[in-house]
């Protein structure tokens, strides 16, 4: 009889365990439009979505450095371990808006140039013709393990007030332009941190790429 007991209280460990390793969270990130966590079948990654509206053309984006940190947890941004995608429409309104779709222009992934064609002579645009030219400029970062479960750790401590920063050089028109850049604060949250139903209409072509 004691063997039995002994046994079923085994059974009883083992799955309460079983049942907290398998719990689940479900993280995006609060109060910001500036960089999301998400997540597809490759894992889960954060997207910078960086925008450029004017009359210019971007003629080169280089990536210089950046970080993420979720509490005191600080995910590097190197460009050796990132993806960047740059899409353009020509025909754009000042909110983003369009009857015309996005093309890619570049494409890099853990430092390896895919796809170059920023370089390429656009058509020159004026501000009397109320349309505009829009970068989309999507910078990606996989999580590790590790860094799941150092995210995870960082939630469960409460420590869950957050930071984003990324730096770049451009040319516009064949200027350069160095020390450009983003930064924002923002909250780790268990949940969806906002409808994507009211995002503003500029973040049209984000939702359509990553959010269908």
């Amino acid at each position: 009889m004691k063997r039995k007991y002994s046994i079923c209280l085994c059974l009883l460990i083992m799955i309460f365990i079983s049942g907290c390793a398998s719990v689940q969270y479900n993280f995006s990130l609060k109060n910001t439009l500036s960089v999301f966590l998400l997540n597809n079948e490759n894992g889960r990654f954060f997207c910078i979505p960086v925008q450029y509206m004017d009359y210019y053309q971007i003629e080169k984006f280089d990536f210089n450095s950046g970080n993420i940190l979720i509490g005191d947890y600080e995910i590097l941004l190197n460009r050796n371990d990132i993806n960047i995608f740059i899409y353009l429409n020509e025909e754009a309104d000042e909110t983003g808006g369009s009857d015309n779709s996005f093309n890619m222009i570049y494409s890099e992934k853990k430092g390896q140039i895919l796809l170059s064609n920023m370089e390429e002579p656009q058509a020159v645009k004026q501000e009397s013709d109320g349309i505009m030219k829009h970068y989309y400029i999507f910078i990606e970062k996989y999580l590790s393990d590790d860094d799941i479960k150092n995210i995870i750790r960082e939630y469960k401590k409460g420590n869950v007030n957050s930071r984003m920063i990324v730096e770049y050089d451009l040319v516009l028109d064949g200027e350069p332009q160095n020390g450009n850049g983003m930064l924002d604060d923002f909250e780790l949250y268990d949940g969806a941190a906002i409808d994507p139903q009211w995002f503003p209409p500029n973040l049209n072509f984000f939702k359509a790429m990553y959010l269908r």
